[in-house]
This record gives structure tokens, C-alpha cells and sequence, in this order.
């Protein structure tokens, strides 16, 4: 189903997405379910029972770890959607320099004609956007490698240095992750998800602003008319966008979980205040986010049923999603409640600064939701448009040479996910820096022991000698006596004096 009727160049398949099961349509199904089965291999996987049985398995242990899987899911997805690219918009189509067939479109006005056209500058910056999604995700599969590969030495070491009587297992859990490790996997593998699938809009959106989504379609027998082509090639573009918050949803669920484990020494009354009210707009964001991502997966009507009254409703109820004012206002509180828990004293604790380090998070949470809204808002035709065309001629004239039509304000939605994916891959690269001294279980790692009473132990020895001479001997004060509390180092040992 890759070729056309005869004299046409060969089209891309996910633009013969109603051919197949196997098909681009089935990209949104097939990471829906990936993510939702990972998670629920991830869960199973947290016991220590489990993974026990798992590391029976010697060096193939690492590959049935849920992020092993994850990554090798999307991964693939990620590598055909790209060479797809490669082969048809960058060689066949010549970057797109070819892909002209709307002027072979029957009916198709001057007017919408225009509109759909890719202006020279937005050719070029949608299709550098795939090469940038590209590099964010080598970012991305190093950093996790690296981060895996610290935890599972930090993991044997630990391992080594208990006591034989006291390990709770026969061999080191190498590669079983601790939950703090686990949250901070979920946030670093978020953007590679929405690289995939703002790949897949962009192949979506090209299809229709180039019109090579007619001919496929209709030498099918599905439709033959350009509008029915046109709504499930737009259809399936809100499926990909949509399907791009839907990791963001369940990091952000994780995450809400994780804050909530951290007050188990907090009175009970103040964790369920937590658990149950102060986190309530992160659960409402969660459950808004899910049933978008659950409706555009449902709404493909399946390939024996292609009938015109069904399809045209699917994408009136696609668009309704997407402008929906509740998600949006859930959004910003969302974004704003992270910000609130973040910085709680327990939070900072075990993570650091969180706030700066979920920074990626909350930024990509306001543009899944907002950026496509407010293109819209600036394109020809839009209610800011008219309204500006109702001004005074010297500020109406400004205007008129003004061409950003809906379509190329999808196609730079899906361009600038890219882009954006990639600052913060970097920006994440950053702020989760992954070391063999860096444990988010015990902070106070060996390699930090030893630091503490290298450099910090023949500092503060004549120190505190010096001060008990000034002062007398009232207290005694042992640099060397350090324990760990609260997940840091603190110098203690104050104890009354031992007097004459």
C-alpha cells in the first residue's frame, strides 16, 4: 500500500493510515499501550521478589527492566518515523520541493489553496525540526544510560559493603531501581515521547498542506472527496499532539505519589491533608489529561466502518478536546501546584531543588496545552485578526499582508515541539546529573564519607581545639563524631563537659 495509482510518487504509509492494522493510524494506539503496559510492568516490577526472579536471568536482566522496555518500544517507533521521513520528505520529495499535488485536487478554492501552501521559511524550519527530535533523544538514551549505570553500581556497592546476614538477597538487585530513580527516569524518557509523536503530527500536517494525502485515499475506495481526506489527516494530527501529554500525565501522577510517600514520619492528619486535598489539582490535571489522550485513541473508526457522518463527529469531538478551557485552567494550576510542593522542606530533602529540576516538566505541561492555542490566535481569519481589521487604516493596513493561516500554525506547533524537546533534554542533562556519589536513597554515600573526613575533618580538628582553649573546658566538641540525619551531614557530638 506504499505506491500510489500510476504516475504517482510513492507516498508515505502512515498517509495510508485506514489501510491496516499495522499502519501510521495505529502509532497512537500502539503508544498508548506500550506507555500503559510499561507502567504496570514497572509496578509489578518494584517488588523485591520479582526481581529476584528477574536477575536470575544474568546479562538479559537490564532488557526486561520496565524502562529497558520502554526505551526499545519508543525507541523503535522513533527510528521508523525518522527514516520514513528521510525517505520520502527529504529524498522523494526533494525537502519537500516536489510535494506540490494540491493544483491536481478537484474543487479546491484559490482562496484555501493559499492557505495550505508552505511558505519557503516554515519548509525549512519544520523539516530541521525532525533532526533536532533526533539529537534530543540520543541526549535522552545517553542520559538515562548513564543514570541507570551510576544506580546499579551505587546498588552493588551497597550490596558488598552489607553484611552477609543482613543482605536481603543472594546476589546484588543491580538493576532494580530505587522509587526516587524510578520518578527520575519517567521525567527524563517524557520528552522522547513527545519527539515521536510531534514527528508523526508533522508527517500528518505535510500530508494535507501538500496534498499528497488525496490521491492514496481516494484510489483506496475509503473516501473521494478532499474534505473527508482532509478531517482524518487533521484527525490524526490531534491524536498525535494529544498523545504527546500522555507521559507528561503519568510523571506527573508519579511524582504527586512520591511527594506523598515523603511525609510518612508527618502526622497522619497532615498526610492525608496531603494525599487527599493538597494534591487534588495535580489528580484533576491527571484525570482531564487521560480521558483526551483515551478519546483521540477511541475516536479512529475502524477499517471496516468508514462512513462520512461518524468521521466528521470524531473530529468535531477531537477539536472540542483541544480547546477545552477546563484543561487549560487545570494546566495552570497544575503547573502552579507542582511549584507549591516542590518547595516543601520534606521534598527538598530527598530531592534537592526540586523546583529548579522539575522545571522541564512544568514547561513542557504549558506547551502540550497552550502554544497550539495561542498560533491559533495570531492566524488570517482568527478573532484578534478581525478585531485588529476594525481599527483605523493605519493600523488595519498592517495587517493585510499578513498570511498565517491555520494549517502552517499546526505545522509550527509540531516543528517547536521538537525544538523545545531538545532545550530541555539539555536543560535536564543538567540539572539530574547522574555520579556514583549521587543516591537518592542515601545521601550520604561512601564516596561522601570519605570526603567529609578528608577535607572537612583536618580543617575542623585545630578549629575546635583552638576554641576549647579560648573558651575552657566547658564543652567538648569531636569532629569526627558525624552522623546522617535528614538525608545530609551534620557535624554533632555537644556533650556536657567532663569536668574537674
Amino acid at each position: 500500500n506504499r505506491e500510489g495509482p500510476p504516475g504517482h510518487v510513492a507516498l508515505h504509509p502512515s498517509r495510508l493510515s485506514v489501510a491496516g492494522l499495522l499502519s501510521g493510524m495505529n502509532a497512537v494506539v500502539v503508544t498508548f499501550l506500550l506507555v500503559v503496559l510499561t507502567l504496570l510492568w514497572r509496578a509489578v516490577t518494584s517488588s523485591t521478589g520479582v526481581q529476584k526472579c528477574l536477575h536470575f536471568f544474568g546479562p538479559l536482566t537490564p532488557f526486561l527492566q520496565w524502562y529497558s522496555i520502554l526505551f526499545l518500544g519508543v525507541g523503535g517507533l522513533l527510528i521508523r518515523t525518522f527514516l520514513d521521513i528521510v525517505k520520502y520528505e527529504y529524498i522523494h520529495f526533494d525537502f519537500l520541493k516536489t510535494a506540490e499535488f494540491l493544483d491536481d485536487i478537484p474543487g479546491l478554492g484559490h482562496t484555501e489553496r493559499d492557505a495550505l501552501r508552505i511558505s519557503p521559511w516554515l519548509r525549512v524550519f519544520s523539516l530541521a525540526a525532525p533532526v533536532a527530535g533526533v539529537l534530543g533523544a540520543i541526549i535522552v538514551a545517553e542520559h538515562t544510560f548513564s543514570i541507570v549505570s551510576m544506580a546499579s553500581a551505587r546498588a552493588k556497592t551497597r550490596w558488598e559493603e552489607t553484611p552477609a546476614a543482613s543482605r536481603e538477597s543472594s546476589r546484588p538487585l543491580r538493576w532494580m531501581m530505587d522509587k526516587e530513580t524510578n520518578m527520575v527516569l519517567l521525567v527524563v524518557a517524557m520528552p522522547i515521547v513527545f519527539i515521536v509523536m510531534a514527528m508523526r503530527a508533522e508527517i500528518r500536517i505535510w500530508a494535507v498542506m501538500t496534498g499528497s494525502a488525496f490521491e492514496p485515499q481516494k484510489a483506496s475506495g475509503t473516501y473521494d472527496t478532499w474534505l473527508d481526506i482532509k478531517k482524518l489527516e487533521l484527525s490524526a494530527y490531534t491524536g498525535d499532539i494529544e498523545m504527546c501529554g500522555c507521559f507528561v500525565y503519568i510523571t506527573i501522577f508519579c511524582f504527586g505519589r512520591l511527594c506523598t510517600s515523603y511525609l510518612r514520619n508527618a502526622p497522619p492528619q497532615y498526610q492525608m491533608a496531603l494525599k487527599f486535598a493538597g494534591l487534588q489539582v495535580v489528580y484533576l490535571y491527571v484525570i482531564f489529561g487521560f480521558s483526551r489522550a483515551a478519546s483521540s485513541t477511541s475516536l479512529w473508526p475502524s477499517p471496516g466502518s468508514m462512513i462520512r457522518p461518524p468521521l466528521s463527529h470524531h473530529c468535531s469531538r477531537t477539536r472540542s478536546l483541544c480547546k477545552s478551557s477546563p484543561c487549560t485552567v487545570a494546566t495552570v494550576l497544575c503547573v502552579y501546584n507542582i511549584f507549591v510542593i516542590c518547595g516543601m522542606h520534606d521534598v527538598k530533602k530527598h530531592l534537592g531543588n526540586a523546583n529548579l529540576k522539575f522545571q522541564g516538566v512544568r514547561f513542557l505541561v504549558l506547551v502540550a496545552q497552550i502554544q497550539l492555542l495561542v498560533l491559533q490566535a495570531v492566524t488570517k481569519g482568527s478573532k484578534l485578526y478581525q478585531n485588529v481589521e476594525k481599527l483605523p487604516p493605519r493600523f488595519s493596513d498592517m495587517i493585510h499582508s499578513w498570511d498565517f493561516s491555520i494549517y502552517r500554525a499546526m505545522l509550527m506547533h509540531a516543528a517547536l515541539l521538537n525544538f523545545e524537546c531538545l532545550l530541555v533534554v539539555v536543560f535536564q542533562r543538567c540539572a539530574w546529573r547522574a555520579s556514583r556519589s549521587w543516591d537518592y536513597a542515601d545521601d550520604t554515600s561512601v564516596a561522601a564519607r570519605d570526603l567529609t573526613r578528608t577535607l572537612i575533618t583536618p580543617v575542623m580538628t585545630p578549629l575546635t581545639t583552638a576554641v576549647d582553649e579560648f573558651s575552657g573546658p566547658s564543652v567538648r566538641h569531636d569532629p569526627l563524631d558525624t552522623h546522617r540525619e535528614n538525608g545530609s551531614l551534620h557535624t554533632c557530638g555537644v556533650a556536657p563537659a567532663q569536668g574537674p
